[in-house]
């Protein structure tokens, strides 16, 4: 085995929620994709350098076995914190590339990848560009901006490594070269599988938007408790349809269900549930149907990515009635969805970081 030496650009911050308390914006999958794919590459003896902030009381360098973590300062400044973070970071690449001798470096995300561009210029070293995610939903300013970058990126990038399908069908037109590998799941995060209480718990873990299906999810469980009162359903999430999911609670109080906001303890939620809840429309591969799925849990949902009666249990798309009777199955035969969730978990495996993290070598390795 050749040992690479990698520079992961992009991830706002190390480990994941250190800037808890001091930054109001959530960080989200770049910052775990980045935390995951670092030790792994490590583990399978690669050096790995990861440029994010500083916040208050953390080092300005740490090295953690085979990972080095350079912070750097920023503005915390709405419109400023994003672009003066990857500038400073830009900045510390140019000197730590020379000294450290890095092979491979790897941007993530759109304002990552343009510095990258410039970057990969300068050093004469070959870029990666992972997109994590598409610049719609942002304001018109923001969005034209952050898709030149995007465009600028997959043109300066040798490749183009998607995690996504949906990335991959509307950006790979813009790349030289590009590949389709997968995020992964870290099973060391889910060893053990719990149950709920005395009755059913359905847990529901992710974004609250439309296209989740959380209207439906929250009329299915309200016609459920007519026939199972002990039936619970735990909501850890934030979005968009917050408000309409505690004016749902407020207007129906004797239904049992609890909403946590935003959590970060998701492997412990998972393990006190019975069962996952994803009524889902969307196209992609949404990770949180994964992480259940690791953790051993029987997956109630409209997506195709479980095998009806074997690895879960699937119901039609917006049928309310369809996913009340999954839920009703699941309330009256808890020993057999365990078994369901048991199956899950194994068919998963093939997504694990120790698996998916070869894909990731292989393409660095080519380059």
């Amino acid at each position: 085995m050749v040992r690479m030496r990698i520079l992961m650009l992009g991830s706002k911050e190390y480990p994941f929620h250190s800037g808890e308390g001091f930054e109001k914006k959530p960080s989200g999958g770049i910052e775990v994709h980045v935390e995951k794919l670092s030790k792994y590459l490590a583990r399978s003896g690669h050096d790995v350098f990861i440029i994010t902030r500083r916040f208050p009381g953390q080092r300005s360098h740490e090295k953690i076995g085979r990972i080095r973590v350079i912070r750097v300062p920023f503005l915390n400044n709405a419109l400023l914190r994003t672009f003066t973070f990857n500038a400073l970071a830009f900045l510390n690449a140019l000197g730590l590339t020379r000294k450290e001798r890095i092979d491979v470096v790897h941007c993530h995300g759109q304002v990552a990848g343009f510095f990258g561009f410039f970057f990969s210029k300068l050093v004469g070293k070959p870029m990666v560009y992972t997109p994590h995610g598409i610049a719609y939903s942002w304001p018109g300013p923001i969005r034209l901006t952050l898709g030149a970058f995007d465009r600028f990126a997959l043109k300066g990038a040798r490749k183009a490594l998607f995690i996504s399908p949906r990335e991959k069908a509307a950006l790979s037109k813009h790349a030289r070269r590009w590949a389709l590998l997968s995020n992964g799941i870290d099973f060391d995060d889910y060893k053990e599988a719990g149950t709920g209480g005395d009755g059913a718990r359905f847990i529901f873990i992710g974004r609250l938007v439309k296209e989740k299906g959380i209207p439906i999810m929250l009329e299915a469980f309200a016609r459920l408790q007519k026939d199972e009162p002990k039936a619970e359903l735990v909501i850890a999430g934030d979005g968009p349809l917050r408000k309409e999911v505690q004016s749902f609670m407020v207007a129906n109080p004797r239904l049992n269900i609890r909403f946590l906001g935003w959590r970060r303890d998701v492997p412990a939620l998972l393990s006190s549930a019975d069962a996952f809840v994803l009524p889902s429309q969307e196209r992609g591969q949404p990770i949180a149907l994964l992480e259940a799925m690791a953790a051993g849990k029987a997956a109630l949902t409209s997506l195709p990515y479980i095998d009806d009666g074997k690895t879960g249990l699937s119901f039609r798309a917006m049928s309310v009635d369809g996913l009340c009777k999954k839920m009703l199955y699941v309330c009256r035969n808890r020993f057999e969805c365990a078994t369901l969730g048991a199956a899950a978990r194994e068919s998963v495996r093939q997504l694990s970081w120790e698996v998916v993290v070869k894909s990731f070598i292989s393409e660095y390795q080519a380059l």
